[in-house]
């Protein structure tokens, strides 16, 4: 019985140490995962700024003779820069740069047809 003195104190500091690196391990991983989500809440939060501003641009691309070429909308999470160019007579390139609160921009081009007063089916990332 004497043999037995120190047995536990071993085996108690290697389930320690064992649970401490889970621990360890577990809060790193926790820590990339949410900088992935707002990285991905930021990247929606610019989307969603470009798809508000081209509803909100149609209304100036209908008045085609008092809009201005370029100009800023505002918006609670951000703003969104155009750029109105003239394709053809039938259509225009409006280019949009959106940017977060955060400082995360993101760029789209798209084209505006203005007889039936639609976007054309395809949008260009930048």
């Amino acid at each position: 019985m004497n043999n037995e003195r120190g047995f536990i104190l071993p085996i108690t500091l290697f389930v320690v140490f064992l649970l401490s690196s889970f621990v360890t391990f577990q809060l790193n991983q926790y820590m990339i995962e949410k900088e992935i989500m707002n990285e991905k809440a930021e990247a929606f939060t610019a989307e969603r700024l470009i798809q508000m501003a081209i509803v909100d641009l149609e209304d100036v691309i209908v008045n085609i003779d008092s809009n201005p070429n370029t100009g800023t909308l505002y918006y609670e999470n951000g703003e969104v820069m155009f750029i109105i160019d003239s394709e053809t007579d039938e259509i225009k390139s409006i280019h949009l740069i959106s940017k977060t609160s955060s400082d995360r921009s993101k760029q789209m081009k798209y084209y505006y047809y203005l007889s039936n007063e639609t976007v054309l089916p395809w949008l260009i990332e930048l």
